[in-house]
């Protein structure tokens, strides 16, 4: 397991959120919106990682540039940055924070994590508080997704006003696909466990 952050992964994950910021922009959905979704997608990659390299480890292992599991912290890092970029819009929309809603406070929540993960990401860090401290910590990244999966789907579809887009669509696609692979990789290890039993 990689636990160390290369420039080389930071420059690619900034592109790749710029290339991506530009076209959802240009598919007009805003440019606060955009930042928004884009952050939504690092995380997304971030959450499918781990079920990945679970059901199959053998095959992306072969993959280049350690993709995908040392990419993780990268990911996780720019998504971050993005989130605080789509409050600091926010905040410049609306002149303040305005008016919160449940939504808008579990945002808030996970924007905290966030900035919690962001700062136990890094190699020293990670290397005085121990693997096992960060390990748990990090678990904490599917509860990020959690919460901001609700605020994302409060804002696009549970308010009026609204207009339709493909992104919020998107959004339900992202959030269903990291539900059933952690429901897969989750039955592969207790088909696999129980298997060891059996060799025993």
């Amino acid at each position: 397991m990689d636990f160390s952050n290369k420039l080389r992964n930071h420059l690619v994950v900034e592109l790749l959120s710029l290339v991506l910021i530009y076209i959802f922009w240009l598919s007009g959905i805003g440019l606060n919106r955009s930042v928004a979704a884009v952050s939504f997608v690092l995380l997304f990659l971030v959450l499918i990682i781990g079920p990945i390299m679970k059901l199959w480890r053998p095959v992306v292992e072969h993959l280049p540039w350690e993709m995908p599991w040392s990419w993780r912290g990268e990911l996780g890092i720019w998504f971050f940055l993005l989130s605080l970029a789509h409050v600091g819009l926010v905040m410049y929309d609306r002149e303040g924070l305005g008016t919160l809603r449940l939504a808008d406070y579990l945002g808030l929540v996970a924007l905290f994590w966030a900035l919690v993960l962001t700062a136990t990401s890094f190699e020293k860090v990670i290397k005085f508080i121990g693997v096992k401290s960060w390990k748990w910590l990090h678990s904490f990244a599917y509860v990020i997704f959690y919460l901001v999966g609700f605020h994302t789907i409060n804002h696009a579809f549970l308010r009026t006003g609204r207009p339709d887009s493909w992104i919020h669509w998107s959004y339900l696609v992202m959030i269903t696909v990291v539900i059933v692979l952690q429901i897969s990789a989750f039955a592969r290890e207790v088909v696999l466990y129980r298997k060891s039993l059996k060799s025993e």
